[in-house]
């Protein structure tokens, strides 16, 4: 997948180096932007903070499904 591709992708951050008021780990978002280096997401928080490649850790979640949308399972 090229990094255009993941622009709506989900996110989660393990850990933010270089900056001083990092999003905590763990916190899920979604990418708006990727160029220069730098994923930008907005963050489920409200916050709007860039991840920056080689440096932060984060995993991209393919198959999470967005916070909306609502999956039922069982015996209706």
């Amino acid at each position: 997948m090229t990094m255009s591709n993941l622009i709506g992708k989900r996110v989660r951050v393990i850990t933010m180096v270089n900056e001083n008021n990092p999003v905590e780990s763990g916190t899920l978002g979604t990418i708006r932007h990727v160029g220069g280096g730098v994923i930008n997401v907005n963050w489920d928080n409200g916050r709007s903070l860039g991840l920056i490649e080689g440096e932060d850790t984060y995993e991209i979640l393919y198959d999470e499904l967005p916070k909306k949308d609502v999956v039922f399972s069982g015996n209706y």
